[in-house]
């Protein structure tokens, strides 16, 4: 049974779809785009989708909470590994760059967008189509070494397999929203479909008798909601943006592919150095050990709800500026970066701090003292991975993709080698550390093909002020934890405020660039 707090947090949720419907009629009827704007134009392709992606997170959290207690530290692995096959790898592989090369070519010139669309689709629908066997051979594959995945580990694998059809149009969809650079619609239809689904995944939990049957219950509610989140995106885009008939073109799809494959590649090295971890824990410690280093991971998802969004705001805007403006390209990204870092540091400080009590609320003593531990390592992955969010962009609007596919090469092969080593030692704390050493791995070699292209970032400069306030603010916050952790977050946030201001973290073109954003200046940034 539900708690009285988990009852009025499904109430909250339930509320938010008259809520969003009302929002989405009321954008549509009162706001005009204004394209002359560009600082304006971030601040919608970011602001908005940011607020939408917090309110996913909360929500994602409140679910936390719910599923941990019904999952247990096994099946909360269980269903962790499945989704992480399915959701990140197999995922990753349809995708296989297309959305960032739709946006990039669809981008400048919006007639090409229908093409796209098109070609792009059926591209993910037969990629996906080529998984399905390899799935089988996975499930063999684990068999053969001892570790063999129960019954509700295959059904849900199989339920999420098929959850790839619906992703590849809803991916689909979202670039050409992104290419028009309509964000806001994008947020909406997200975190409507999140409502629903987290609503639909608590009632499963409830109805399904034990853990393994939550588990698949879980993948079949994934599945539901992805088919949802497509139809309601291709209705959009049919009405929003434009009708596009299915049509195939090989010579642009073999282009495309070509194209796509470095940033495949970097995509799915990515995936290895920040998520193996969790291939080799299942294989090696078994589904409970990978359970509690997934509840750490819950939280840690948590710390990604700025930079996508943000990224995916300014990089139009740096694709374009890459052909016609470096220096405003430079002066974009290195803003960006300082503006992450600021966001990075008091997180991670904050989060290291309050890694048992945020453990203890979304899983319970079930979860503790291991998931806590693990939380505090992992958080330190933000100020690296930040920077490597917005440096990856920048040098895809530069073309050098191909520089990225070294970096995850290196990165991937140094998280492998260490997690191969470290992990049967010493479990899911050796991830965790390794997880952030990879970050650093990858963010030199992005460093040296910077400085080649003349674009360098200041890197110290950007970070050791934020970095000295976030400890003036890490030791506010220790001498009140004992004492109440509300009352140390509270404290927390304006003495890290009141240390970046007196270390001069907001100069003139800092404000100058705020007030543009909440378009208090005239002066377009154009």
């Amino acid at each position: 049974m539900l708690n009285t707090q988990a009852q009025i947090f499904l109430l909250a949720v339930a509320a938010l779809i008259p809520l969003l419907l009302g929002a989405a009629w009321a954008w549509r009827r009162f706001y005009r785009e204004d394209q002359s704007d560009t600082a304006r134009t971030i601040a919608k392709n970011s602001a908005l989708p940011i607020a939408a992606n917090l309110i996913n997170k909360v929500i994602d959290f409140g679910f936390a909470v719910i599923a941990l207690r019904f999952l247990g530290p096994e099946g909360n692995g269980a269903y962790a590994f499945v989704a992480l096959i399915a959701g990140l790898y197999f995922l990753t592989i349809t995708n296989w760059g297309l959305n960032d090369l739709a946006v990039r070519e669809a981008a400048p010139d919006l007639a090409r967008a229908p093409r796209l669309f098109s070609i792009t689709l059926l591209l993910r629908l037969g990629i996906a189509t080529l998984l399905l066997p390899v799935a089988a051979i996975l499930v063999v594959g684990y068999a053969l070494i001892e570790r063999p995945l129960s019954s509700a580990e295959i059904t849900a694998l199989a339920l999420l397999m098929l959850h790839l059809y619906p992703a590849a149009l809803a991916a689909a969809c979202s670039a050409s929203f992104q290419a028009y650079q309509r964000m806001e619609v994008t947020a909406l239809v997200v975190l409507l479909t999140n409502v629903v689904k987290t609503l639909a995944g608590v009632g499963a939990l409830l109805i399904a008798p034990d853990a393994p049957a939550r588990v698949v219950a879980l993948a079949g509610v994934a599945l539901a909601a992805t088919s949802l989140n497509a139809a309601v995106f291709s209705i959009l885009q049919r009405r929003m943006l434009f009708r596009a008939p299915l049509a195939w073109d090989w010579p642009a799809g073999r282009d495309l592919l070509r194209e796509g494959f470095p940033l495949l590649l970097n995509s799915l090295l990515l995936a290895v150095f920040f998520r193996f971890d969790v291939v080799l824990l299942r294989a090696q410690a078994g589904a409970a050990a990978l359970g509690l280093y997934d509840a750490a991971y819950k939280v840690i998802n948590m710390t990604q709800i700025v930079p996508p969004y943000f990224v995916a705001a300014l990089f139009p805007l740096l694709a374009r500026y890459a052909v016609t403006d470096r220096a405003a390209l430079e002066r974009m990204y290195h803003r960006a970066l300082g503006l992450l870092q600021l966001l990075a540091w008091p997180v991670a400080v904050g989060g290291t701090l309050l890694a048992p009590v945020i453990i203890a609320v979304i899983g319970g003593q079930a979860f503790l003292p291991g998931a806590a531990l693990a939380l505090a390592i992992l958080i330190w992955y933000l100020p690296l991975s930040y920077a490597n969010g917005v440096t990856q962009y920048v040098l895809i609007a530069l073309r050098r993709q191909r520089a990225i596919t070294v970096a995850f090469v290196i990165g991937a092969v140094f998280n492998l080698g260490m997690n191969l080593l470290l992990i049967p030692a010493y479990g899911y704390l050796a991830a965790a550390v390794v997880t952030v050493a990879t970050e650093l791995a990858l963010l030199l070699p992005f460093l040296r093909t910077l400085r080649r292209e003349g674009a360098m970032p200041p890197l110290l400069r950007l970070m050791w002020r934020p970095a000295v306030a976030s400890l003036v603010m890490g030791a506010a916050m220790w001498s009140l934890l004992a004492r109440s952790p509300w009352l140390a977050i509270a404290v927390g946030a304006p003495v890290y405020l009141a240390a970046l201001w007196t270390l001069g973290a907001f100069g003139p073109e800092e404000r100058a660039l705020m007030r543009r954003m909440l378009g208090r200046s005239g002066i377009s940034s154009g």
